[in-house]
């Protein structure tokens, strides 16, 4: 099965805004397992942020902050890696990846995606996710 980190910012519209590409990802981790989850404390962390600075209602933050900790796989980096000069936030992403041995992360974020592969895993945008998502089932 695939392993999978996914940015904020994909997670976010995924949950917000139905339809899209982002969507059908979050979807085809929810409903289907076609892919494993890999999350990190930080990454809930900054999801439910942004999902509060957007004004979500709080009762969909709150369940949210469920859905993810009872079906994401957690990892706790043991190694900080500083690839992301322009955004070292960004960094909690890679370090996930490398920690869970991911395949993927999915991100709609320039500094990670010009990074294209890191470390081998690759960094792909949600359309290209889709299309691999796609070939796998």
């Amino acid at each position: 099965m695939l392993k999978v980190v996914i940015d904020t910012n994909i997670f976010v519209s995924g949950v917000l805004v139905e339809g899209g590409n982002p969507s059908l990802i979050i979807k085809a981790w929810k409903r289907s397992r076609k892919y494993q989850l890999f999350v990190t404390e930080e990454i809930i962390q900054e999801v439910l942020k942004v999902m509060q600075r957007l004004n979500v209602l709080t009762d969909i933050i709150t369940d949210w902050g469920k859905v993810i900790r009872k079906n994401a796989i957690f990892v706790v980096p043991t190694k900080k890696i500083e690839a992301v000069n322009e955004d070292p936030s960004d960094n909690k992403f890679l370090e996930c990846a490398i920690e869970s041995g991911a395949d993927y992360i999915i991100s709609g974020d320039k500094h990670l995606k010009r990074l294209k592969e890191f470390r081998g895993i690759k960094i792909l945008s949600a359309r290209e996710f889709l299309g691999i998502l796609t070939k796998e089932t």
